[in-house]
């Protein structure tokens, strides 16, 4: 297939991966939807046509080569009995298990091996909350559900300040620790459908779906409120540090918009709040023909201080 009807498959976001045929029908790859779309999203007009038109096998990572070679394995049936296959195929097998079966005319895979190596490649090894990688595809699929429903996305970032502070006097456990606290907090204070996801090193990202104008407000100040009203909780002697958030507001998401656009948006106004002196929380509302920035979202933890850096930045 050309790489303009992979798009048209994947565009949607509900297909994430492609298996990829020859012209006989051997398999010879597997493509990922985000690889389609890095190469026809190419600004200049004649690389986007030139992709278009190219077959998907042209952006294969690496390409699966099945042996002649005759093997003889037990494969289970249906009804539970082995049968013997004689025919040309290739065992695949993992940790001495056997996980699947390879022939020229198609690859079987044990779904339950399958699904605990993806589930483990999207989840944070420190704080056990889906990763980056996670976030990133919550993110495409929840722009299309919204597109179609007609609600708004959110995205919001939280960041733990000072957190290197932490590493270097107290050591990374102590780290590891806070990370581990933020982001059971931050999940146990949103809804069971929010995505909470380490974004990496001391950064969390929140998707969240369905705010009218200005309810984000009250989304924020709930973080806020969890956070920091841990903030004088000792761990042996660990303590857990302020928040700096920042947060974004879609409120027409269409074809033309770019989740990344959403996920920029709140990081300027995560800077905002680091701008104004940290521990405080900055939104954002997009509207079409809004050009309106950052806007600091006030709440009891926030001092003086940075209240006066709120309207010095909103000038």
């Amino acid at each position: 297939a050309s790489m303009m009807d992979v798009f048209r498959m994947t565009a949607d976001g509900e297909y994430h991966y492609v298996f990829v045929e020859d012209e006989n029908g051997v398999p010879v790859g597997i493509v990922s939807a985000d690889d389609v779309m890095r190469h026809v999203s190419n600004p200049s007009g004649s690389e986007f046509h030139r992709w278009m038109e190219m077959p998907v096998e042209a952006v294969l990572q690496s390409r699966i080569q099945i042996p002649g070679d005759v093997d003889s394995v037990d494969v289970a049936s249906s009804n539970g009995q082995t049968t013997e296959c004689t025919t040309e195929c290739t065992t695949v097998a993992h940790d001495g298990h056997l996980i699947g079966v390879m022939t020229r005319r198609d690859v079987l895979l044990s779904w339950r091996s399958v699904q605990q190596t993806l589930h483990e490649s999207r989840k944070d090894v420190v704080t056990s909350l889906p990763n980056r990688s996670a976030f990133d595809h919550h993110l495409k699929v929840e722009c299309s559900r919204a597109k179609r429903c007609g609600h708004s996305v959110a995205v919001i970032l939280v960041d733990l300040d000072y957190f290197k502070q932490i590493n270097d006097q107290q050591g990374h456990a102590a780290g590891d620790t806070a990370l581990k606290v933020v982001g059971g907090l931050l999940r146990e204070t949103l809804r069971s459908y929010d995505m909470v996801a380490r974004y990496g090193g001391d950064e969390f990202a929140i998707v969240c779906c369905g705010c009218r104008m200005d309810e984000i407000d009250s989304v924020l100040l709930r973080i806020r409120e969890s956070v920091m009203s841990r903030q004088q909780d000792r761990f042996g002697t660990r303590t857990i540090p302020t928040i700096s958030v920042g947060a974004a507001v879609d409120h027409t998401v269409d074809d033309s918009t770019n989740p990344v656009q959403i996920i920029e948006a709140a990081d300027e106004c995560l800077y905002a709040a680091k701008r104004a002196g940290r521990n405080c929380a900055w939104k954002v509302e997009l509207m079409p023909g809004s050009t309106a920035g950052p806007v600091f979202v006030p709440d009891r933890y926030s001092n003086g201080q940075i209240r006066h850096n709120s309207l010095e930045l909103a000038r």
